[in-house]
Protein backbone atom coordinates (compact mmCIF):
# COMPACT_ATOMS: atom_id res chain seq x y z
CA UNK A 1 0.00 0.00 0.00
CA UNK A 2 1.25 3.47 -0.87
CA UNK A 3 1.48 5.31 2.46
CA UNK A 4 2.60 8.63 0.99
CA UNK A 5 0.42 11.64 1.84
CA UNK A 6 -2.09 12.62 -0.81
CA UNK A 7 -1.49 15.69 -2.97
CA UNK A 8 -4.48 17.38 -1.33
CA UNK A 9 -3.18 16.81 2.21
CA UNK A 10 0.27 18.05 1.24
CA UNK A 11 -1.21 21.16 -0.34
CA UNK A 12 -3.19 21.87 2.82
CA UNK A 13 -0.13 21.33 5.02
CA UNK A 14 1.97 23.73 2.97
CA UNK A 15 -0.78 26.35 2.78
CA UNK A 16 -1.43 26.09 6.53
CA UNK A 17 2.26 26.66 7.17
CA UNK A 18 2.23 29.81 5.03
CA UNK A 19 -0.56 31.30 7.13
CA UNK A 20 1.90 31.45 10.05
CA UNK A 21 3.74 34.29 8.29
CA UNK A 22 2.49 37.77 9.15
CA UNK A 23 2.64 39.69 5.90
CA UNK A 24 2.80 43.43 6.40
CA UNK A 25 5.66 44.96 4.42
CA UNK A 26 6.44 43.25 1.16
CA UNK A 27 9.55 41.44 0.00
CA UNK A 28 10.44 39.24 -2.97
CA UNK A 29 8.95 35.92 -1.89
CA UNK A 30 5.70 37.28 -0.49
CA UNK A 31 3.84 37.63 -3.80
CA UNK A 32 4.23 34.00 -4.77
CA UNK A 33 3.10 32.96 -1.27
CA UNK A 34 -0.08 35.04 -1.57
CA UNK A 35 -0.71 33.66 -5.05
CA UNK A 36 -0.19 30.14 -3.72
CA UNK A 37 -2.72 30.66 -0.93
CA UNK A 38 -5.30 31.88 -3.42
CA UNK A 39 -4.68 28.85 -5.64
CA UNK A 40 -4.92 26.51 -2.65
CA UNK A 41 -8.29 28.07 -1.81
CA UNK A 42 -9.47 27.68 -5.41
CA UNK A 43 -8.50 24.00 -5.29
CA UNK A 44 -10.55 23.46 -2.12
CA UNK A 45 -7.67 22.95 0.31
CA UNK A 46 -9.03 25.48 2.80
CA UNK A 47 -10.49 28.97 3.35
CA UNK A 48 -7.29 30.77 2.42
CA UNK A 49 -8.93 33.47 0.33
CA UNK A 50 -10.44 34.99 3.47
CA UNK A 51 -7.00 35.02 5.08
CA UNK A 52 -5.47 36.71 2.04
CA UNK A 53 -8.22 39.34 1.86
CA UNK A 54 -7.84 40.11 5.58
CA UNK A 55 -4.06 40.38 5.18
CA UNK A 56 -4.34 42.76 2.25
CA UNK A 57 -7.01 44.84 3.94
CA UNK A 58 -4.74 45.19 6.97
CA UNK A 59 -1.81 46.22 4.77
CA UNK A 60 -3.89 48.76 2.84
CA UNK A 61 -5.44 50.25 5.97
CA UNK A 62 -2.50 50.36 8.38
CA UNK A 63 0.71 50.48 6.29
CA UNK A 64 1.56 53.81 4.77
CA UNK A 65 2.43 53.76 1.05
CA UNK A 66 6.15 53.11 0.60
CA UNK A 67 8.75 51.76 -1.83
CA UNK A 68 8.11 48.17 -0.72
CA UNK A 69 4.60 48.36 -2.22
CA UNK A 70 6.14 47.58 -5.63
CA UNK A 71 6.99 44.10 -4.31
CA UNK A 72 3.41 43.53 -3.15
CA UNK A 73 1.43 40.74 -4.85
CA UNK A 74 0.25 43.20 -7.49
CA UNK A 75 -1.67 40.83 -9.73
CA UNK A 76 -3.48 39.27 -6.76
CA UNK A 77 -4.37 42.69 -5.38
CA UNK A 78 -5.76 43.87 -8.71
CA UNK A 79 -7.76 40.66 -9.15
CA UNK A 80 -9.28 41.04 -5.68
CA UNK A 81 -10.14 44.65 -6.50
CA UNK A 82 -11.83 43.46 -9.70
CA UNK A 83 -13.71 40.85 -7.65
CA UNK A 84 -14.91 43.49 -5.16
CA UNK A 85 -12.94 42.14 -2.19
CA UNK A 86 -10.57 45.12 -1.94
CA UNK A 87 -11.04 48.84 -2.58
CA UNK A 88 -9.59 50.31 -5.75
CA UNK A 89 -7.13 52.27 -3.61
CA UNK A 90 -5.24 49.05 -2.86
CA UNK A 91 -4.39 48.54 -6.52
CA UNK A 92 -3.86 52.23 -7.17
CA UNK A 93 -1.17 52.52 -4.51
CA UNK A 94 0.84 49.68 -6.09
CA UNK A 95 0.53 51.17 -9.59
CA UNK A 96 1.31 54.67 -8.31
CA UNK A 97 4.53 53.46 -6.69
CA UNK A 98 5.54 51.61 -9.85
CA UNK A 99 4.84 54.70 -11.96
CA UNK A 100 7.14 56.78 -9.77
CA UNK A 101 10.19 54.53 -10.09
CA UNK A 102 13.20 55.34 -12.27
CA UNK A 103 14.05 52.82 -14.96
CA UNK A 104 17.28 50.83 -14.92
CA UNK A 105 17.16 49.46 -18.45
CA UNK A 106 14.62 49.88 -21.23
CA UNK A 107 11.19 49.73 -19.62
CA UNK A 108 12.33 47.96 -16.42
CA UNK A 109 11.82 49.95 -13.20
CA UNK A 110 14.32 49.93 -10.35
CA UNK A 111 12.38 48.00 -7.72
CA UNK A 112 14.52 48.85 -4.69
CA UNK A 113 15.89 52.37 -5.18
CA UNK A 114 15.96 52.87 -1.41
CA UNK A 115 18.39 49.97 -0.82
CA UNK A 116 21.93 50.83 -1.88
CA UNK A 117 22.98 47.26 -2.72
CA UNK A 118 20.02 46.79 -5.06
CA UNK A 119 19.46 50.34 -6.26
CA UNK A 120 20.80 49.75 -9.74
CA UNK A 121 20.06 46.41 -11.27
CA UNK A 122 17.58 43.89 -12.62
CA UNK A 123 16.78 40.74 -10.66
CA UNK A 124 15.22 37.75 -12.43
CA UNK A 125 12.59 37.57 -9.69
CA UNK A 126 11.08 40.76 -11.15
CA UNK A 127 9.86 38.73 -14.14
CA UNK A 128 7.44 37.08 -11.74
CA UNK A 129 6.29 40.33 -10.14
CA UNK A 130 5.94 42.88 -12.89
CA UNK A 131 4.57 41.50 -16.19
CA UNK A 132 1.52 39.87 -14.59
CA UNK A 133 0.82 42.97 -12.51
CA UNK A 134 0.91 45.25 -15.56
CA UNK A 135 -1.08 42.75 -17.62
CA UNK A 136 -3.92 42.51 -15.11
CA UNK A 137 -3.86 46.26 -14.57
CA UNK A 138 -4.41 46.65 -18.31
CA UNK A 139 -7.57 44.53 -18.05
CA UNK A 140 -8.81 46.36 -14.96
CA UNK A 141 -8.26 49.81 -16.47
CA UNK A 142 -8.83 48.79 -20.10
CA UNK A 143 -5.43 50.31 -20.90
CA UNK A 144 -3.45 48.87 -23.83
CA UNK A 145 -0.39 50.88 -22.77
CA UNK A 146 -0.14 48.80 -19.59
CA UNK A 147 -0.56 45.62 -21.62
CA UNK A 148 2.37 46.60 -23.82
CA UNK A 149 4.39 47.49 -20.74
CA UNK A 150 3.80 43.98 -19.39
CA UNK A 151 5.33 42.50 -22.53
CA UNK A 152 8.12 45.08 -22.73
CA UNK A 153 9.23 44.52 -19.13
CA UNK A 154 9.25 40.75 -19.63
CA UNK A 155 11.23 40.94 -22.87
CA UNK A 156 13.66 43.63 -21.70
CA UNK A 157 14.35 41.75 -18.46
CA UNK A 158 15.02 38.44 -20.16
CA UNK A 159 17.14 40.18 -22.80
CA UNK A 160 19.60 41.69 -20.33
CA UNK A 161 19.66 38.55 -18.19
CA UNK A 162 20.41 36.17 -21.07
CA UNK A 163 23.78 34.48 -20.67
CA UNK A 164 25.71 31.53 -22.12
CA UNK A 165 24.01 29.07 -19.74
CA UNK A 166 20.48 30.45 -20.00
CA UNK A 167 19.39 33.51 -18.02
CA UNK A 168 21.31 35.07 -15.19
CA UNK A 169 20.12 36.03 -11.75
CA UNK A 170 21.23 39.68 -11.89
CA UNK A 171 22.04 42.40 -14.42
CA UNK A 172 24.17 45.40 -13.46
CA UNK A 173 23.52 48.33 -15.84
CA UNK A 174 26.51 50.30 -14.55
CA UNK A 175 28.83 47.51 -15.76
CA UNK A 176 26.51 46.65 -18.66
CA UNK A 177 26.64 42.95 -18.01
CA UNK A 178 24.87 40.27 -16.00
CA UNK A 179 26.52 37.96 -13.51
CA UNK A 180 26.22 34.86 -15.71
CA UNK A 181 24.72 32.79 -12.87
CA UNK A 182 21.81 30.72 -14.20
CA UNK A 183 20.10 30.26 -10.84
CA UNK A 184 17.57 27.51 -11.35
CA UNK A 185 15.08 28.69 -8.74
CA UNK A 186 15.16 32.16 -10.29
CA UNK A 187 14.25 30.57 -13.62
CA UNK A 188 11.23 29.10 -11.85
CA UNK A 189 10.13 32.59 -10.87
CA UNK A 190 10.69 33.82 -14.40
CA UNK A 191 8.86 31.11 -16.31
CA UNK A 192 5.79 31.29 -14.07
CA UNK A 193 5.72 35.07 -14.41
CA UNK A 194 5.97 34.84 -18.19
CA UNK A 195 3.20 32.27 -18.36
CA UNK A 196 0.95 34.30 -16.04
CA UNK A 197 1.33 37.34 -18.28
CA UNK A 198 0.60 35.29 -21.41
CA UNK A 199 -2.56 33.85 -19.83
CA UNK A 200 -3.83 37.27 -18.68
CA UNK A 201 -3.17 38.95 -22.04
CA UNK A 202 -4.54 36.11 -24.15
CA UNK A 203 -7.05 37.40 -26.68
CA UNK A 204 -6.55 41.00 -25.57
CA UNK A 205 -3.00 41.93 -26.50
CA UNK A 206 -0.20 40.20 -28.44
CA UNK A 207 2.08 38.40 -26.03
CA UNK A 208 3.96 36.21 -28.52
CA UNK A 209 7.36 37.48 -27.41
CA UNK A 210 6.68 36.55 -23.78
CA UNK A 211 5.29 33.16 -24.84
CA UNK A 212 8.39 32.46 -26.92
CA UNK A 213 10.61 33.25 -23.95
CA UNK A 214 8.59 30.95 -21.71
CA UNK A 215 9.04 28.21 -24.29
CA UNK A 216 12.80 28.79 -24.37
CA UNK A 217 13.03 28.53 -20.60
CA UNK A 218 11.04 25.29 -20.61
CA UNK A 219 13.35 23.88 -23.28
CA UNK A 220 16.37 24.76 -21.14
CA UNK A 221 14.79 23.13 -18.09
CA UNK A 222 13.96 19.97 -20.01
CA UNK A 223 17.61 19.75 -21.06
CA UNK A 224 19.07 20.31 -17.59
CA UNK A 225 16.91 18.16 -15.30
CA UNK A 226 19.07 15.57 -13.57
CA UNK A 227 18.37 11.87 -13.28
CA UNK A 228 16.96 12.20 -9.75
CA UNK A 229 14.29 14.66 -10.97
CA UNK A 230 15.97 17.78 -9.60
CA UNK A 231 18.05 20.64 -10.97
CA UNK A 232 21.40 22.05 -9.97
CA UNK A 233 21.31 25.28 -7.97
CA UNK A 234 23.24 26.91 -10.83
CA UNK A 235 22.82 25.34 -14.26
CA UNK A 236 25.95 23.93 -15.91
CA UNK A 237 28.04 24.72 -12.82
CA UNK A 238 29.66 21.48 -11.67
CA UNK A 239 30.34 22.49 -8.03
CA UNK A 240 26.71 23.55 -7.54
CA UNK A 241 24.55 21.63 -5.11
CA UNK A 242 21.03 20.36 -5.69
CA UNK A 243 18.19 22.90 -5.61
CA UNK A 244 15.38 20.80 -4.15
CA UNK A 245 12.79 23.59 -4.30
CA UNK A 246 12.67 23.77 -8.09
CA UNK A 247 10.86 20.57 -9.05
CA UNK A 248 7.51 21.98 -7.93
CA UNK A 249 8.22 25.25 -9.73
CA UNK A 250 8.87 23.54 -13.02
CA UNK A 251 6.08 20.99 -12.86
CA UNK A 252 3.74 23.92 -12.11
CA UNK A 253 5.10 25.62 -15.23
CA UNK A 254 4.54 22.52 -17.36
CA UNK A 255 0.95 22.27 -16.09
CA UNK A 256 0.25 26.01 -16.41
CA UNK A 257 -2.82 26.77 -18.58
CA UNK A 258 -0.74 29.03 -20.83
CA UNK A 259 1.87 26.33 -21.44
CA UNK A 260 -0.32 23.98 -23.45
CA UNK A 261 0.18 25.90 -26.69
CA UNK A 262 3.95 26.30 -26.37
CA UNK A 263 6.12 24.38 -28.78
CA UNK A 264 8.59 23.67 -25.99
CA UNK A 265 6.10 21.89 -23.77
CA UNK A 266 6.09 18.42 -25.41
CA UNK A 267 9.85 17.80 -24.97
CA UNK A 268 9.61 19.01 -21.38
CA UNK A 269 6.81 16.57 -20.63
CA UNK A 270 8.54 13.78 -22.50
CA UNK A 271 11.80 14.18 -20.62
CA UNK A 272 12.47 10.89 -18.74
CA UNK A 273 12.97 12.57 -15.38
CA UNK A 274 9.85 14.72 -15.48
CA UNK A 275 7.68 12.12 -13.78
CA UNK A 276 10.23 11.90 -10.99
CA UNK A 277 10.08 15.68 -10.69
CA UNK A 278 6.30 15.53 -10.51
CA UNK A 279 6.54 12.87 -7.83
CA UNK A 280 8.89 15.07 -5.82
CA UNK A 281 6.45 17.96 -6.23
CA UNK A 282 3.69 15.76 -4.78
CA UNK A 283 5.76 14.43 -1.87
CA UNK A 284 7.88 17.42 -0.89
Amino acid sequence: MDDRPSSASLLKAVADRMTDWRFHCWYWGDAIAIDGLLEADALGAGAYRDIVVETLQRWNHYCLPNFDDVLAPGAAIIQLVMDGDLPAAAAERVLDQLAGLPTVFGSIPALEPHRLAFRYGVCIDAVYHLPATYALASRWLDDPVLAQRAVDVAVDSMQVLRCDTGWAQWFDPTRRRNNGIAWSRGLGWAVLGLLDAVRILEGRHPADAAADLAGEVLELLAATQTEDGNWAEVLYHTPAGVETSTASFFVAAALHPAASSLAALPPFRAHPATERGASRARTH
